[in-house]
């Protein structure tokens, strides 16, 4: 499993487009957060369920306490549900989003390879269940989410930049 995590200082956006659904789908929050693109790989497939779980929480728990915005004297050292608060800004957020194309492969040629992310049917299960466990959890920010297998148009301006990737 892979993770990105970029941080934004004035929000994100997010619209997801289905294939043959006529809805779209658009979603935000205001103020400082995160945008984290998550993509599982093939061999998280092989993986022990509770060890995946495990994983995945540690990962989550991680973006969740990430210390990378400032604190009064500017060093980055404050969690985005200290921040926020703090800085008067508007509730702030994390925006999810699936992302297959973490798993991607440019070891020959110039066209990615895909073959290391992990099946759609088995990644759509994972990122159905965390977003479910994310939606339950009750915090002082927005939790927000992509649609797995959809057209993302995703917008927020990169805070520093700060960019940060996780692997477990």
């Amino acid at each position: 499993m892979k993770i990105v995590v970029q941080r934004v200082r004035d929000g994100a956006s997010i619209v997801s487009r289905v294939e043959g659904d006529a809805q779209t789908r658009t979603d935000r929050f205001e103020g400082p957060g995160f945008v984290v693109l998550i993509g599982w790989t093939r061999a998280d497939e092989t993986r022990d369920p509770g060890e995946l779980a495990r994983a995945e929480e540690w990962l989550v728990t991680r973006v969740q306490g990430l210390r990378v915005f400032p604190d009064a004297g500017g060093r980055m050292n404050r969690a985005l549900a200290d921040y926020a608060p703090v800085a008067g800004a508007a509730g702030g957020g994390i925006l999810w989003v699936p992302q297959f194309t973490l798993a991607a492969s440019l070891e020959s040629g110039f066209r990615p390879s895909f073959t290391d992310a992990m099946a759609p049917d088995l990644a759509r299960a994972r990122f159905g269940a965390l977003t479910e466990r994310l939606r339950a959890e009750k915090r002082g920010y927005a939790q927000i989410f992509g649609v797995f297998g959809a057209d993302m148009d995703l917008s927020f301006t990169n805070w520093g930049p700060v960019t940060i990737p996780l692997d477990r």
